[in-house]
């Protein structure tokens, strides 16, 4: 597989499917919460089911990829996915929604634990790193305009078609991945299914600190993220009174960012080597955590600068989120399944668990966000600064 500009298209599309299926509906919780007499923290908690199923699944398609390839997982998680944006979009109670926000979980699991390994595929360590970058700079663009696409069609239409927007995008990536993509893992590298040896690879992972601290300190950052990603609605709409339609722009700000700081790590990864590159950004993160924590406990928290702060928190995923995986990948032999699927899990397990305690905390106040992004900011930056950065990576090129 060559990394042309349409297959760079293609896999950010593939990647782009959960953030659009998460961000797309962030204007409407309200509306949703009140069109289905629900309470909003209920609401609030769809975001966290998805993230539940989404992340214990992918656990369980890292193997069967390594077993039977990355085009048949793909495929049938986008069928899925599709199915439950169906069901979403006819739902008219709680239930329903949920039954059908977990069916979208569960087919965007397939889809994600593949896109990694499938790149992983086909290129080395510092290559994958580039391709990622410029992955992510296409798949940024789906919470880019997620939000500012939920919010037109809220007004224009009802929040229902925001899950027909969904079940269209994923027939249009069905289409353009079987067309364009090729299997990328042969037959000779393929493992025979066995989930009691998936578990003996996993728990040997787990017990690599090379893999295991990288993903611990990726999966503290994503938990902040999606903490952001939960309460930000109530934030900005309810508590600072943005607008619905202007809050999609505001949410584009932190995606901006990430762009930002993707681009950076596209050009500069391959000079300076992704240890560097992963430093570089912890030290941001750190800055804009303590920033965080320190809104966290004034009286008044300024609006404006907790938006750029976000920008600068979420902004770092365009260097961590790569360089984190690759290092975990780098000490992981030939398992990029299962270890893609692993950092998967983990991370969208640790957006739940953050996702989850922000809607129990829910007070009607800022500060249960700013706490919790501003502690695993700063874990995060613990676990990479004193553990991963001192274990030695097996890349020879570029390295630092």
């Amino acid at each position: 597989m060559k990394l042309t500009l349409p297959t760079i298209l293609i896999l950010g599309m593939l990647s782009g499917l959960t953030p659009l299926a998460i961000d797309t509906y962030l204007p409407s919780i309200p509306t949703i919460a009140k069109s289905l007499d629900s309470d909003i923290n209920l609401i609030q908690l769809t975001l966290s089911i998805y993230l539940i199923i989404f992340a214990a699944f992918q656990i369980i398609f890292g193997p069967i990829s390594d077993a039977y390839g990355r085009k048949k997982v793909i495929t049938f998680g986008l069928i899925l996915f599709f199915l439950g944006s169906i069901l979403c979009a006819v739902s008219r109670d709680y239930e329903w929604l949920l039954a059908g926000r977990a069916l979208q979980a569960f087919g965007g699991a397939a889809v994600a634990v593949c896109v990694s390994a499938l790149v992983r595929d086909a290129f080395s360590a510092e290559d994958f790193v580039k391709a990622m970058s410029y992955i992510m700079l296409v798949m940024a663009i789906a919470p880019l305009i997620a939000p500012i696409l939920g919010g037109i069609i809220l007004i224009a239409f009802d929040w229902h078609y925001i899950f027909i927007f969904l079940a269209l995008m994923a027939c249009i990536t069905f289409i353009l991945f079987h067309k364009n993509i090729p299997e990328t893992l042969s037959q000779e590298k393929r493992k025979p299914l066995s989930f009691r040896k998936a578990l003996t690879t996993y728990w040997e992972l787990l017990n690599n600190p090379g893999v295991f601290s990288h993903i611990v300190s990726g999966s503290l950052h994503f938990s902040g993220m999606m903490c952001f990603i939960t309460a930000s609605s109530f934030v900005y709409i309810e508590l600072y009174g943005v607008d619905e339609a202007n809050y999609g722009f505001l949410f584009a700000l932190n995606i901006i960012g990430m762009m930002f700081f993707t681009t950076i790590n596209s050009q500069l990864v391959g000079r300076i080597g992704i240890r560097k590159m992963a430093s570089s950004g912890m030290i941001v993160l750190l800055i804009a955590s303590i920033i965080l924590a320190v809104l966290a406990f004034s009286a008044t928290p300024s609006l404006v600068v907790i938006i750029v702060a976000c920008i600068f928190y979420i902004g770092t995923i365009g260097v961590l989120g790569s360089t984190l995986v690759a290092g975990a990948l780098s000490h992981a032999e030939n398992n990029n399944g299962s270890v893609t699927a692993l950092a998967g899990t983990t991370r969208f397990a640790a957006g739940a668990l953050s996702g989850t305690l922000v809607s129990v905390l829910h007070n009607g106040t800022v500060t249960p966000m700013l706490v919790i992004m501003a502690t695993v900011g700063i874990l995060s930056f613990i676990s990479f600064w004193f553990i991963a950065r001192n274990i030695p990576m097996p890349i020879t090129s570029g390295d630092g």
